[in-house]
């Protein structure tokens, strides 16, 4: 009887391992179809090479419309903002190159040109100096158009670019004709209420005539 004892103290420690190392089994099988599944797989993210495709050629790159427009002439210029309209010739900034340049062009010939104001000065705000002047000439000719009877198209967009022009026309280290483009442009909004013109820089203005010149000429040392 005693010889009997070890004998079923070792199958009940037995029993008791096997029945410890189910729920691990488990585990680890659980854990392996989980990796497997579908849905993991799926959450995965894609790889470097498919957000790596190229964009295909823009379809306005042989439109006879822009590329008419892609000259000198303003009339071409109009006639491609009437047929576009603000938002068409915005959505044409994405191109780049030679469609962009026409696009900016036809913008203060668009009908609801203020709408532009916005965008047109946030990208001139993150542009790099070089790519600046286009740009500019862009919000000068919207900013610069004889006011229209009617409300506002955007009036929060044209404070914004109101600010952002004020922000331009002081960077120092812009060139001169720069700041003297932003500035223009500033003191365009200015004129419609948009920005207290006291605070657009002055210090490119030309400077005031001597104080003798109005009577002849000044003594001479």
């Amino acid at each position: 009887m005693r010889s009997a004892a070890p004998a079923a103290r070792l199958a009940a420690l037995a029993a008791l391992a096997a029945a410890l190392a189910a729920p691990l089994a488990c585990r680890r099988e659980s854990a392996t179809s989980a990796s497997s599944s579908p849905s993991a797989s799926a959450a995965a993210p894609p790889s470097a090479s498919a957000s790596a495709l190229p964009r295909p050629p823009s379809p306005r790159l042989t439109d006879p419309r822009w590329r008419r427009a892609a000259g000198e002439d303003p009339l071409e210029h109009a006639r491609l903002a009437e047929a576009e309209g603000a938002a068409g010739l915005l959505a044409a900034l994405e191109d780049g190159g030679d469609i962009a340049d026409a696009a900016l062009r036809a913008l203060p010939y668009a009908d609801d040109a203020d709408l532009a104001l916005g965008p047109l000065a946030e990208r001139a705000a993150a542009a790099p100096a070089a790519s600046l002047p286009p740009l500019l000439d862009a919000l000068l000719g919207v900013a610069g158009r004889p006011p229209r009877p009617r409300e506002p198209l955007d009036p929060d967009g044209a404070r914004a670019a109101a600010a952002i022009l004020l922000e331009l026309s002081g960077r120092r280290d812009l060139p001169p004709e720069q700041r003297a483009v932003a500035i223009s442009a500033a003191r365009a909004l200015a004129e419609r209420g948009l920005v207290d013109p006291r605070r657009i820089p002055a210090d490119l203005d030309p400077a005031p005539p001597d104080a003798g010149a109005g009577g002849g000429q000044a003594p001479r040392p």
